[in-house]
């Protein structure tokens, strides 16, 4: 077969075409991300100042990740049907935008005053490294903000089917946080993380409203103002929101529980996830955007049947993709750790127990990977209660089986259990996918 056929053929299968293009935007984009963790073992090593930057980061994630990845998703049919009905999108978007910066600085602030009573309760942290918690804590937290509302308009660029721009996005905000920690690393140690952070971020969400902007896809206008449909549009995205909540809390309660293990182990089982995110990231970051938007259209005008054939397609194929990488990765995780964090300030003693802990995350990789397309099945459905659900059962499993497992193998027993829960998210997502008889 020739390139020219191959072409064609892609031209004719929208969603093929769309989900290559936007993961090699997405390797792109996220591969000089993938970098920073790297780079912080060599520059940071292992240390309690570590411990504490990570463990607040995971709260940064933890707060963004409840409300971006819901919003980046939800307000895709949102705008769709705005768009069919004529009405005002970009007065929408800016609502949207306003709403969830004000109720996001309510609840970073609740956070900033609970965090170190809270922490002293449920964590083994020394009194010092608390309240170098706290301190970075409120540094980084506009990096919360900044992450939602570059969910919003990277959903907002996805509704349009300009894919490319959110999905490579990430690169400059990688690149810039690389040199700020650089250059301050020296200054003023691990705050120079958190500064790196918030600079990139920043560059990044400039650069999706330019792209906005410059695409005249609509007149963007910040507001604060409720009406029926924003109302509508929150109601729709408190299930999925709640159960993001519940599975966006897992990494917390790791690091939480690592905690207990001693000065290091909040740090080496970061390192250790950061190497298991790596795939999961590359490849949903492509599949799962195009994904939803066109099972979304292909359901309102072909009904349940097509989309039960293309979920069928996507987990065959998604189930031998990630079952070959995590088998390599099995293979070959030794000399892949040694290259990862074998320099700098890292210490080579800690490098064993990564390498083990990556391996415990690794049997995880399949059921997750599969989990996520039933999880976009479900979202298409609009079954949100479903995915609550399952969030609060994951976090309640999540805390039992680490409770269970890290008193036989410690930080080991963490990632067995992350591994263990991916599982479950597959059997109970497959298990409550039901088709309508009719659209």
């Amino acid at each position: 077969m020739s390139i020219t056929d191959l072409l064609s053929q892609l031209r004719g299968r929208p969603l093929i075409r769309d989900t290559i293009t936007t993961t090699g935007w997405s390797v792109i984009g996220r591969s000089a991300g993938f970098l920073i963790p790297f780079f912080l073992a060599a520059w940071f090593g292992v240390s309690g100042a570590t411990d504490a930057f990570f463990f607040v980061y995971g709260i940064v994630l933890f707060l963004s990740g409840m409300f971006a990845p819901v919003l980046e998703g939800i307000i895709v049919p949102f705008i769709a049907e705005g768009r069919a009905r004529g009405e005002d999108v970009g007065r929408f978007v800016g609502k949207v935008l306003g709403i969830s910066g004000l109720g996001l600085i309510i609840i970073a602030g609740l956070f900033a005053l609970l965090i170190k009573p809270i922490l002293s309760v449920i964590t083994r942290f020394d009194d010092p490294t608390l309240d170098l918690i706290r301190v970075l804590f409120i540094e980084i937290t506009p990096l919360i903000i900044l992450l939602v509302w570059s969910g919003i308009l990277s959903g907002t660029l996805n509704s349009y089917k300009k894919f490319a721009f959110p999905a490579v996005s990430p690169a400059p905000r990688a690149i810039i946080c690389l040199i700020i920690i650089l250059l301050f690393k020296g200054r003023i140690g691990v705050h120079a993380i958190a500064a790196g952070y918030i600079g990139g971020e920043i560059i990044r969400l400039l650069i999706l409203l330019f792209v906005l902007r410059h695409s005249k896809l609509l007149k963007l206008r910040l507001s604060l103002r409720l009406d029926p449909r924003l109302k509508q549009f929150i109601r729709t995205a408190s299930y999925q929101t709640a159960g993001i909540v519940a599975v966006g809390i897992t990494p917390i309660i790791n690091k939480t529980m690592a905690s207990w293990l001693g000065e290091g182990s909040v740090s080496v089982l970061y390192y250790a996830e950061r190497l298991y995110m790596i795939p999961v990231t590359l490849l949903t970051a492509g599949l799962m955007v195009t994904i939803l938007s066109h099972w979304s259209g292909r359901y309102y005008e072909s009904g349940p049947e097509r989309l039960r054939g293309d979920v069928r397609k996507a987990v065959k194929a998604v189930t031998w993709i990630s079952l070959l990488i995590t088998v390599l990765f099995f293979i070959f995780h030794s000399p892949i750790v040694r290259l990862a964090f074998g320099r700098g300030d890292f210490p080579q003693s800690d490098l064993p127990e990564v390498g083990w802990i990556w391996m415990g995350f690794l049997p995880g990789i399949v059921p997750y990977l599969v989990g996520i397309i039933y999880f976009q099945a479900h979202l298409t459905l609009k079954n949100t209660r479903i995915l609550m659900q399952c969030g609060i059962y994951r976090s309640l499993l999540n805390i039992g089986l680490n409770l269970i497992l890290m008193r036989i193998w410690g930080t080991i027993g963490i990632a067995i259990s992350t591994s263990l829960i991916s599982v479950f998210f597959l059997w109970f997502l497959r298990r409550k996918l039901i088709f309508p008889t009719e659209k």
